[in-house]
């Protein structure tokens, strides 16, 4: 994960915001890397890259591209 440049956390409500405050307190360059953190209970293979593209193509919109 210290190589990824963005982060999107899926999960439970419990778990997820457990894994912010422990990447907060242990590994804060880690913690500034998270740009998105989604309620998800047991979600499908799919359901994981529907969210991934659905966040990242908004994310995107919103940064200028290199051209």
């Amino acid at each position: 994960m210290s190589h990824s440049g963005e982060v999107l956390i899926l999960g439970p409500g419990s778990a997820k915001l457990a894994l912010i405050k422990h990447l907060h307190k242990h590994d804060p360059n880690v913690a500034e890397k998270v740009v998105g953190v989604e309620t998800v209970d047991h979600p499908s293979d799919a359901q994981v890259v529907a969210y991934a593209r659905h966040y990242f193509a908004v994310k995107d919109k919103a940064t200028p591209q290199r051209v």
